[in-house]
């Protein structure tokens, strides 16, 4: 018998799809798939390299839970040149992948009958985390007339309210919030004292918009956690290799 929490968690739509397309792919159909966020490339070859001399020098044990010093003191560095957010490598921890960072995230800001808000339509495994730490997702819909982008969210804030998640560039949608639109999203945040989990992985997949962290707001760097990692910027989605800035 399984834990309760367990009851409503299905499998993921996105890799439900992916598996469906391989194996529609292994009967020689010609497949496009729109399933997995992911680069057509491979993984740059001067990373590939990188990573072998580091497993030649036997760089292959246990390192410090939050992360190797001199990585964390690079994301850091680049969060303040990139993003312009004041954080330092004591605010940083590595994760396996983006996705555990989001996890681990929801289950230490959520407790059991909290509420965080999510913009519909949203990436496929936001809600079965916010439900595995007991919490309610509150959905806010957004509109393709304007860009997907979120509206007035303050009529679905409630004293239960304690996240509202963004996701800018946006998968599925490919929205890109504007520094209005964060604004607002900040002012809600720093009224009602709100936490914000800001999940930036595809920052760099953008054309002719700015990416802008809500984290470099005023008023915004001790409500914001920001997530990211190396999958989608440098087509190292195996890699599992992400991290989050906290406050």
């Amino acid at each position: 018998m399984t834990a309760k929490r367990l009851q409503n968690i299905t499998e993921s739509a996105t890799l439900r799809i992916s598996n469906l397309a391989n194996e529609l792919k292994s009967q020689g159909k010609d497949i496009i798939s729109f399933s997995l966020g992911e680069p057509d490339f491979t993984t740059p070859s001067h990373i590939i390299d990188a990573a072998k001399a580091s497993l030649e020098r036997g760089e292959t044990h246990y390192t410090p839970s939050p992360g190797i010093p001199e990585l964390r003191k690079a994301i850091a560095e680049k969060l303040k040149k990139e993003n312009k957010i004041e954080t330092k490598p004591g605010n940083i921890i590595v994760t396996p992948g983006a996705k555990q960072a989001i996890f681990e995230v929801i289950l230490s800001v959520l407790r059991e009958g909290d509420e965080a808000i999510l913009f519909d339509p949203a990436w496929v495994s936001y809600d079965p985390c916010i439900q595995l730490a007991g919490a309610r997702t509150v959905w806010a819909p957004t509109s393709q007339n304007n860009g997907f982008s979120p509206g007035n969210i303050s009529e679905y804030i409630t004293k239960k309210t304690k996240l509202i998640v963004i996701n800018s560039p946006c998968n599925p949608t490919g929205s890109v919030y504007s520094k209005e639109t964060l604004k607002e999203i900040a002012d809600i945040s720093i009224d009602k004292n709100i936490f914000v989990l800001s999940d930036e992985i595809y920052e760099k997949i953008i054309y002719d918009s700015e990416h802008i962290s809500i984290a470099s707001l005023d008023g915004m760097q001790d409500l914001t956690i920001t997530v990211n990692g190396f999958s989608k910027a440098y087509a190292m989605t195996g890699w599992r290799l992400g991290y989050v800035s906290a406050p």
